[in-house]
């Protein structure tokens, strides 16, 4: 007998069928009938979850950015100093995409159609600036707290941002990251090229300067 599935079970099985489907075919090229077929499911049963192709698709372009927003998230409640913070977000990015049971092909499709499709860059744009705010709040935190010396907090995040996409775009094509070398050297390389090293705090007199969030 059948077990009757959740809402979010199908959920999940209409999404996993999907990603499988844009990545083969490409989203210009996929059906929901394509897509149906390999749920295993009517059209009418795909429909009622997701109205369009393109709601799908926005829904695979949210899931895909899901794990890397919740580390951002759950440094942002973490009470330890940004510096320790930091690098562990550093780590756990090394190993989530050293990890992957499957390279994360969706994310090489999703940039694609973000060059070509207006509507899909703006949303794929919106994920970008909201991580580069969320890991801007912490290097500034740092430079409160006199861990940091001055550099601008949304420049530093846009290049951390840009070393995540890195290893996503990596790690889409068969190249996992070398943990034991990026989590030691390499994250060492980035944050002191950064001027993100631990610094003597500053006297109470003569506090550090923070540079606020542009815009």
């Amino acid at each position: 007998m059948t077990r009757h599935q959740s809402e979010a079970e199908r959920r999940t099985q209409i999404m996993r069928a999907a990603r499988a489907v844009f990545i083969d075919k490409g989203f210009m090229a996929a059906r929901m009938q394509d897509v149906a077929r390999r749920a295993r499911l009517s059209k009418g049963a795909l429909y009622f979850y997701f109205p369009s192709k393109r709601d799908l698709f926005y829904a695979l372009v949210e899931d895909e950015q899901r794990v890397t927003l919740s580390f951002l998230q759950l440094a942002e409640q973490d009470p330890r100093p940004a510096t320790i913070k930091l690098l562990d977000l550093g780590r756990q990015y090394l190993d989530y995409f050293a990890g992957l049971k499957s390279p994360p092909r969706f994310f090489l499709l999703m940039t694609e159609m973000a060059i070509r499709d207006e509507e899909i860059r703006d949303r794929v744009q919106a994920i970008h600036q909201h991580f580069v705010r969320q890991l801007a709040d912490i290097i500034a935190q740092g430079q409160a707290q006199g861990e940091f010396g001055t550099i601008d907090p949304i420049a530093a995040a846009q290049l951390l941002k840009a070393f995540v996409d890195g290893l996503a775009g990596q790690s889409a094509v068969g190249i996992r990251p070398d943990v034991e070398r990026l989590s030691t050297d390499g994250i060492r390389l980035i944050f002191e090229g950064l001027g993100l090293t631990p610094r003597t705090p500053a006297k109470k007199a003569d506090p550090p300067t923070i540079i606020a969030e542009a815009g």
